[in-house]
């Protein structure tokens, strides 16, 4: 490994640790509470009870009890829990996955691109990943669709080596990292059909040679998922291929689920563009459209597709197939544009250090334009990540949770006097506060038998004031940061 490469990974992982203590509250969070709590499960439960799927229950409860989340292939929480296990349940620990996925996806493509370019456009690559505000931001956040990066870039960089080299060796660190992709997220089952067709027109003196090991990359996905539905039916039974389709329905904008939404292709479109002019920046966007004019002039011009022009038509075709498919779930989540970062990033590395060599013949002060460039391109990003950072500042459920975990004890029932409350923040107060609980807007006998505890937030409580009265007056209370704790075992 050389200067630079060290350079590279010490620097994306430093400048992307940046926060990485943050709590988890903030713009799409609720993934990384979700996910910590499954992987919380699987170190409370141990692998054997919780059958390596996603155990969403909080507390400690019997296994009668348990509910998975089905919807996704299992590896990432696994991760998540081998860092809980290393370093302890916090949120940088869970934060830390992610991190080193997206620096392995900085790592490779800058070797990418010093391997099918030079090393500037490599370095020049390595900038536009690490300071674009999609991973500036969602790096940290543990999810499907980040901690898949590094796992996808690996099968790429194997992927060129194997198609230049034809070794045994790279192809099957090739198809391990596939398998690895498939395992984590759906995105890596496009790896196994774009991959064979890129290889047939790239290769095709090689092609007889090559055909049972581009077979065994096409047959990969399907006995992946077929293999993800016998497990989630040994999880959940036949219901869990039943919410499976239904959701796939709802991803795909089909059913009445989905109408509420309004979504339509121009609403579609609008806010693709919208996040895209975001996430990746005016100049980002700007130098990925000259490659691409300069790459459709050239086809035009009937001039022979090479390897690394086709690499990154590669990476524009993979960057949005998962959104063009799944369009509902791309209109909700921004951050599943990630998957484009790479065609992003890559093409305007090539494409600065292409203007860099015109411009370095006429004039002296190129370097110095590159720079500007760059500079105005990181700049042009940071408020929007400041902003992003700041976005779980408000989140009352945290310090809530916090407390109600402190002030109660395990398998203590409790209800919290707000429905609208848990609406907005019920998997963050569940996680925190490691408990189960449920909510109402309007006290009944009952409540007072059924739960241990009475909780009565600051924010979005509409009581009416004889129910905040009548528990005043009646049961003993404690004030605990976000709210007011009654024990209903213990009256006045």
């Amino acid at each position: 490994m050389k200067i630079i490469d060290v350079v590279i990974i010490i620097g994306a992982f430093t400048i992307l640790s940046y926060s990485i203590n943050l709590p988890y509250t903030g713009q799409h969070d609720w993934n990384s509470v979700m996910y910590a709590n499954i992987a919380r499960n699987h170190l409370r439960y141990g692998l054997l009870q919780t059958k390596l799927g996603m155990l969403t229950t909080y507390d400690r409860v019997t296994p009668d009890l348990f509910g998975f989340f089905t919807h996704y292939p299992p590896l990432m929480p696994l991760l998540l829990a081998l860092s809980f296990f290393l370093f302890g349940i916090t949120e940088w620990a869970g934060r830390l996955v992610p991190i080193l996925s997206s620096v392995v996806m900085i790592y490779f493509l800058f070797k990418l691109a010093q391997s099918l370019w030079d090393t500037r456009t490599g370095i020049l690559t390595g900038i536009f990943l690490v300071f674009s505000p999609m991973l500036l931001y969602y790096s940290k956040i543990p999810v499907h669709e980040t901690v898949v990066l590094g796992f996808l870039a690996m099968t790429l960089w194997f992927y060129i080596r194997w198609l230049k080299s034809g070794s045994r060796q790279d192809y099957w660190l090739m198809f391990v990292n596939l398998l690895l992709s498939q395992l984590t997220s759906w995105a890596g089952f496009y790896l196994s059909g774009y991959l064979p067709v890129h290889a047939i027109i790239n290769s095709r003196s090689n092609l007889s040679k090559r055909k049972w090991f581009l077979t065994g990359i096409f047959i990969l996905a399907p006995v992946i998922f077929i293999l993800h539905n016998l497990h989630v039916f040994w999880l959940e039974g036949v219901k869990a291929q039943q919410s499976m389709f239904e959701v796939m329905l709802f991803r795909l904008n089909i059913g009445a689920t989905a109408k509420p939404y309004g979504l339509t292709l121009s609403s579609f479109i609008d806010r693709q563009a919208y996040w895209i002019n975001l996430y990746f920046t005016p100049i980002m966007i700007t130098l990925s459209l000259i490659w691409l004019i300069v790459f459709i002039s050239r086809r035009a011009s009937r001039i022979k597709l090479a390897l690394p022009e086709s690499i990154i038509f590669l990476l524009l075709v993979f960057g949005f197939t998962h959104n063009l498919i799944f369009r509902h779930l791309a209109f909700i989540h921004d951050y599943m544009l990630i998957y484009a970062l790479p065609f992003f990033a890559l093409s305007s590395g090539v494409t600065l250090n292409w203007l860099y060599g015109l411009a370095i013949k006429k004039t002296r002060f190129a370097p110095a334009g590159i720079l500007v460039i760059l500079t105005t391109f990181i700049l042009a990003g940071l408020p929007l990540v400041k902003q992003l950072f700041h976005s779980g500042d408000n989140n009352p459920a945290y310090r809530l949770g916090l407390s109600l975990n402190q002030s109660t004890k395990s398998g203590d029932t409790i209800i919290i006097t707000s429905i609208e409350f848990m609406r907005f923040y019920d998997i963050f107060l569940r996680f925190y506060s490691d408990r189960v609980i449920s909510a109402t807007d309007k006290l009944r006998p009952s409540d007072f038998t059924n739960y241990d505890h009475i909780v009565m937030p600051k924010s979005y409580n509409f009581l009416s004031d004889a129910d905040r009265q009548f528990l005043y007056n009646h049961y003993t209370h404690a004030d605990i940061a976000g709210g007011t704790l009654f024990d209903t075992r213990q009256p006045l």
